[in-house]
């Protein structure tokens, strides 16, 4: 898949409210977690994995979107 398609997808993906409102869902779902002082510690560590899975997941997609801003400069 070249450069430009992967940003398409990845654009459409995250244009898309459904896919948005999931991911904001469910990050705060995993800060309440933090914020219950209630919370187990294997709670607090499940959530914390959760966030830095989602964090990957952003990080990604901002590789492919710069990946193609390099491409378009280049070309």
């Amino acid at each position: 898949m070249s450069i430009k398609d992967k940003a398409l997808k990845i654009k459409q993906l995250t244009n898309d409210p459904t896919f948005v409102s999931i991911i904001e869902a469910v990050k705060s779902k995993q800060v309440n977690i933090f914020l219950n002082p209630n919370s187990t510690e294997k709670s607090r560590e499940a959530a914390h994995n959760v966030i830095c899975a989602l964090s990957e997941i952003e990080d990604y997609i901002n590789t492919v979107l710069t990946d193609e801003k390099i491409f378009d400069k280049n070309n």
